[in-house]
């Protein structure tokens, strides 16, 4: 068993089927189970996998921290068995599924890769053949010749991603996602080549587990010319339950600086809320205090999100609002 490799289908794109076996233009619908997936694949059969899958399929549009602590939870309980997990799933939240994975699984010495793809397995020109394969050949590690990654990542086209730095940057290329902010931990050609200085250290006599305490009380705002401060106020003043923003601002971290604007930022703070300042740039990083339009917002109670991807922050954000931290702990 520890030479095998588990398979864990979550949905999305790579095991859709068509409805009608006959007809190639039916609507598709999710594969029953892993012989409808792969048996148009005979190489499949190749490697030594074992297959979950949930039921139902989820489409990766509803994701959510509940099925992300199920995800956590079947690692867990699997994970002296295995030798890696590959989890198949949607593209669409795949970044933030791996962000919140990358905070819940810890201590983890075994590889986690996720991995999807933008066309159906049984379609001729799909992509998912060979990312399935690759991640189950990353996931398998010395068993196929590749060296060990201790950590939650995300396989795609080419490239082996730090799960918790990919973002999805287009919605049809095959080159789908991208680590925008950290280099690719592996590039894949005819070779598996996985970059030793960047990849996590395992960790030392320390056993594995799961802390899959999450909470979702947790908004994104995204800052635009001529946004009315009172709208922001409005939400704040009519809920106690939101715990967290995180807070989407110009360039290197930039936001206005009314005096209306940033009231409302400190009425928000007062409330024992954490924001989190990141860019909406999907490269670069905040530099808090650079320009004066981000100087004044540390004095509203902000703190800099630097590099994290939005996907990164807000699962962190869940996490550790999850923990019971307060809010300086969590700063």
């Amino acid at each position: 068993m520890i030479d095998k490799v588990l398979i864990i289908n979550t949905g999305g794109t790579i095991g859709m089927v068509n409805s009608e076996k006959e007809d190639p233009n039916s609507p598709l619908r999710p594969a029953n189970n892993w012989n409808e997936i792969a048996k148009e694949h005979p190489i499949l059969e190749k490697f030594l996998t074992d297959y979950y899958q949930f039921s139902p399929l989820i489409d990766s549009s509803d994701m959510s921290p509940e099925i992300w602590i199920k995800i956590a939870g079947i690692i867990e309980k699997n994970y002296e068995n295995y030798r890696g997990f590959v989890v198949l799933h949607g593209t669409d939240t795949m970044a933030f599924t791996a962000s919140a994975l990358s905070f819940m699984l810890k201590n983890l010495d075994k590889p986690v890769v996720l991995t999807g793809s933008q066309v159906p397995l049984q379609f001729p020109r799909s992509d998912a053949l060979q990312n399935l394969i690759t991640a189950i050949q990353i996931a398998g590690n010395d068993l196929y010749g590749v060296k060990l990654v201790p950590e939650v990542c995300i396989f795609f086209r080419d490239t082996l991603m730090r799960g918790n730095r990919s973002r999805k940057i287009d919605a049809t290329n095959y080159f789908g996602f991208s680590s925008p902010n950290y280099p690719a931990i592996g590039e894949i050609g005819g070779d598996i080549r996985i970059i030793k200085d960047r990849i996590l250290d395992r960790p030392a006599n320390k056993n594995f587990y799961v802390d899959g305490k999450m909470n979702s009380k947790v908004i994104i705002l995204e800052l635009f010319p001529g946004l009315n401060p009172q709208y922001l106020k409005s939400i704040f003043e009519n809920t106690d339950e939101i715990k967290g923003v995180i807070l989407k601002t110009f360039g290197n971290g930039n936001a206005p600086t009314s005096e209306e604007f940033l009231n409302v930022l400190k009425y928000i703070s007062s409330k024992g809320i954490v924001i989190v300042d990141i860019t909406q740039c999907t490269k670069g990083f905040v530099k808090m205090g650079l320009y004066e339009a981000s100087a004044k917002l540390t004095d509203a109670g902000v703190i800099s999100g630097v590099d994290l991807t939005p996907e990164a922050a807000v699962t962190k954000l869940m996490y550790l609002i999850g923990k019971g931290y307060d809010t300086e702990a969590i700063k």
